[in-house]
């Protein structure tokens, strides 16, 4: 019986560990930083052991969705993000809620936002929820500290602007297959309906895989297929996402992602492994060629990646750099169908400066109005809604003291149609808020955040915007175009904003 004792005293011991660390966590500091930040005046819904306030997040969200807007309205926070849309009235802001056992304080004064996001080492991002981490893998979106300034280092110089002007006629090209396309499906009727949404998803997918992988353009475009894959069995998961411990077990869905990330490395691996095994002076001008060259240029400087990490980096840049793009472009193509006004104001500026020629490089810093529609587009629609950081020790942000363990939000979209910010037409479409330029267009630069900002804000942004001002510019040149009666308004956060329906445009040629 002694022997027995003794024997068993290890046992009791890790057990009474365990539980005292899962008190810990799951109830004692819970209730420790709510009572703090309730004591500082900031309110939130209260917290439930484990589950924290997800059932009420996916109630909110499930409401919101039941059914499109009546009719185009750009007040799209109740539908887009309608927790902030009901905490933010009923709490105040700033305000706090419960993703499991992690409290989220939601940041809304943009200096607060500007102090978060430049101290990338105080505020640093939050873990990536188990199934993104598949898209991104642990590329620039994921990975912090040395690593990220390393990579950062490596992958910036494939996105500088002198870079990126030998890509103009490869974006051109393609935009023009697709248009050609959407020509002779019209010459037999004087209107012909797109699901715009569609066709700049496959335009995007085609462009990424050829800007980035050159020659291999092919496979590339299976690592798209295979991405959308994971984007739609992420959206299936819902909240079982965060059972601890879930992404281990061979469950089906787990054995289902796990076939589609082997996939993926598997195409990726071949590309990458063709190409490094060229010589250096035929890694070619796409950005995965840009990439090994900076890498091969900055090996004295140690800096270097393995393998696995430039496969990781394709990943992002793959997903990024075409959902982002093909987000601002289904966007302002709706706001424009919308308001007939501003298409035609962009139409005769490209008409006048280009006729019917392909832009070029130089042609498109000259595109004011075209640049100022989609500057709008991007603060009515942002491709993300909102961003997160943590607090990694205890710490003050403004009067606010954040303890520990705290994550924040930084709610990108109510920033952006904020009438103290932006005036008594913030949500309103008015691309003339943008004649002076970004930083003159509201009151704080802090308050339009489309591609994050800090030294952290998307390497790709400027990708982004010369794909969109292409294609923008050569679908203006070749139809006038209107929102179909068949569209149903219903943007919805999933990753990036989304139509929930699609983008149904009706396109009319235009006689040239």
């Amino acid at each position: 019986m002694v022997l027995w004792t003794v024997a068993a005293l290890p046992l009791l011991l890790f057990l009474v560990l365990l539980t005292h660390k899962a008190l810990s966590l799951l109830v004692w500091a819970p209730l420790r930083i709510q009572k703090c930040l309730r004591a500082q005046g900031i309110s939130g819904p209260s917290y439930r052991i484990f589950l924290g306030n997800y059932p009420e997040i996916s109630a909110l969200n499930k409401a919101s969705r039941a059914s499109p807007f009546p009719h185009i309205t750009h007040d799209i926070m109740p539908r887009a993000l309608p927790t902030h849309s009901v905490w933010s009235k009923q709490y105040g802001k700033p305000y706090f809620f419960w993703l499991g056992w992690t409290p989220r304080l939601t940041v809304v004064d943009p200096e607060f936002c500007k102090e978060v996001l430049s101290n990338i080492g105080t505020y640093p991002r939050t873990a990536l929820p188990i199934h993104l981490e598949d898209l991104f893998a642990k590329g620039l979106v994921s990975i912090e500290g040395e690593k990220w300034a390393r990579h950062r280092r490596i992958v910036s110089p494939a996105f500088f602007l002198d870079k990126l002007k030998a890509m103009v006629p490869t974006i051109a090209n393609l935009a023009s297959t697709m248009l050609e396309k959407w020509k002779l499906e019209s010459e037999n009727s004087t209107c012909k309906e797109i699901d715009a949404w569609d066709e700049f998803r496959a335009l995007t997918a085609d462009v990424i895989a050829h800007t980035a992988f050159g020659s291999s353009s092919a496979e590339g475009k299976q690592v798209f297929l295979l991405q959308h894959e994971q984007q739609c069995l992420f959206f299936r998961l819902g909240v079982s996402a965060i059972i601890p411990g879930i992404r281990f077990l061979p469950t089906a869905t787990n054995r289902y992602r796990w076939k589609l990330r082997k996939q993926i490395t598997s195409t990726l691996e071949g590309i990458v492994k063709k190409r490094v095994s060229l010589p250096s002076d035929a890694y070619g001008s796409d950005l995965l060629g840009l990439m090994l060259s900076a890498l091969r240029e900055g090996g004295q400087k140690n800096l270097t990646m393995s393998l696995e990490e430039i496969m990781d980096e394709c990943k992002t840049f793959f997903f990024a750099g075409h959902e982002t793009t093909s987000v601002l472009l289904t966007w302002t193509i709706m706001l424009l169908a919308n308001h007939s006004e501003w298409q035609e104001r962009a139409r005769e500026e490209v008409l006048s400066l280009l006729g019917s020629r392909h832009p070029d490089a130089d042609s498109l810093n000259r595109l004011k109005i075209v640049g100022m529609v989609l500057q709008e587009s991007l603060r009515l629609y942002p491709p993300a809604v909102n961003t997160f950081r943590k607090v990694i020790k205890d710490q003050k942000l403004g009067g606010i003291l954040m303890p520990k363990g705290t994550g924040l939000t930084i709610p990108i979209l109510p920033l952006h149609v904020d009438c103290e910010l932006w005036g008594a037409d913030a949500l309103e479409f008015n691309p003339l808020r943008f004649a002076n330029g970004v930083l003159n267009a509201c009151k704080h630069p802090s308050a339009f955040l489309p591609f994050g900002g800090g030294p952290r804000i998307c390497v790709g942004q400027n990708f982004a915007m010369m794909e969109a001002k292409i294609v923008l510019c050569m679908v203006l040149q070749k139809f006038r175009f209107r929102v179909s009666l068949g569209y149903r308004h219903a943007p919805i956060s999933r990753i990036t904003l989304q139509p929930e329906y699609g983008m149904q445009i009706l396109l009319e040629p235009l006689v040239v």
